[in-house]
């Protein structure tokens, strides 16, 4: 078992560099959102794990309702649109708040700076859940209301999320997307990628984890060599056409024993918190 070294939050920021075009701020901003538990190396300090969208593939099409949250025209963390005016991120991508005029989304696009191919949209109002807790993660997600509509572009589409009725079974797949980095110490992906991932008992996610808390708003999915990675904070996990996660948090060396934290749309709380702040 590896060991956990940890400080006196629990959970640290794996301090990772973006391409140098990036100016100090942006740097900071970005890697501020990134929530990652740090592993002791120990005696698996030969083992290296990829820190992108582990074991996944490219996609040449883009998802209609996946999108790229942006502060100053730089990816933070991805989004997924649920309704006309409305997206679905996570509560740790606004911890520290950027100005809302510095915020936008970008769809319609594989590749993540394509802003001429893709479709750009201002941001009017974020929401984030009263109830995110920093230390745990619980509950966390937002809200994010643009200026137009996305129905506005018929290339793109609502996702439909879980309900409280929604049923999770155990090991059955779901895939998650995003552009995380493409290799630890490494740039943020150009392309959009995208892996099929197994869904975790929370038993067993508990037990991997201990004695890192594992939330009850939260649920666990992936595989060794299989992972959701830094920079695809936010974005969706969708199994048979539903959202029914968002990315949270996870291991440093993405794609190890320890299966990745999501958000889970179907939850009481979080679903609440929906409704109550969307026209979902």
């Amino acid at each position: 078992m590896v060991s956990f070294k940890m400080g006196p939050l629990s959970l640290l920021l794996l301090a990772l560099c973006v391409a140098g075009v990036w100016s100090d701020e942006e740097q900071s901003a970005w890697a501020s959102r990134q929530r990652r538990v740090r592993m002791d190396s120990g005696k698996n300090k030969e083992k290296k794990f990829s820190g992108r969208i582990v074991g996944g593939t490219e996609l040449t099409e883009p998802l209609p309702y996946l999108l790229s949250l942006r502060d100053s025209g730089n990816h933070i963390c991805g989004a997924s649109i649920i309704s006309a005016k409305h997206a679905l991120s996570a509560a740790h991508c606004q911890s520290p708040p950027s100005d809302v005029e510095r915020l936008s989304l970008l769809a319609g696009t594989v590749e993540r700076t394509d802003d001429a191919n893709g479709i750009v949209f201002l941001v009017e109002k974020v929401t984030t859940h009263a109830g995110f807790v920093q230390k745990t993660y619980l509950n966390d997600v937002a809200i994010i209301r643009i200026t137009t509509s996305f129905l506005d572009h018929p290339s793109l589409a609502i996702i439909p999320i879980a309900t409280e009725a929604y049923k999770l079974r155990v090991n059955s797949i779901a895939t998650v997307s995003g552009w995380g980095l493409t290799a630890q110490d490494s740039n943020l992906a150009p392309t959009l990628r995208t892996v099929n991932i197994p869904i975790t008992s929370f038993s067993k996610c508990v037990n991997k984890w201990r004695p890192v808390r594992i939330v009850r708003t939260a649920i666990c999915a992936g595989h060794p060599g299989r992972d959701s990675c830094n920079g695809d904070s936010g974005g969706p996990l969708v199994q048979d056409g539903v959202q029914i996660g968002l990315v949270s948090w996870g291991a440093d060396r993405c794609g190890s024993e320890y299966p990745g934290v999501y958000t889970y749309i179907g939850n009481d709380n979080i679903r609440k918190f929906i409704r109550e702040n969307s026209d979902v």
